[in-house]
């Protein structure tokens, strides 16, 4: 099996570490579990496709003139 290292902040570890253990797995087999899905669903979540365009609520619209500079940044993970 291959092996891997990771360089983590502290608050990214802890998180991770409490995630693990919620999960009841390992430290590496949760890691191995996030990595394996994160490749095998191509980046999107678990049945997100499986609902897309599913609404059928008149008054869902897209608003006109959206001004993209109002966007905020998408934080790292």
């Amino acid at each position: 099996m291959s092996k891997i290292s990771l360089y983590l902040n502290e608050p990214t570890m802890a998180s991770l570490r409490k995630s693990s253990a919620l999960a009841d797995l390992s430290l590496s087999e949760y890691v191995s579990d996030l990595v394996r899905d994160h490749h095998e669903s191509g980046g999107w979540p678990a049945g997100c496709w499986d609902v897309y365009g599913a609404l059928e609520d008149d008054t869902f619209t897209v608003p006109p003139d959206v001004n993209p500079a109002l966007d905020s940044t998408i934080p790292a993970l």
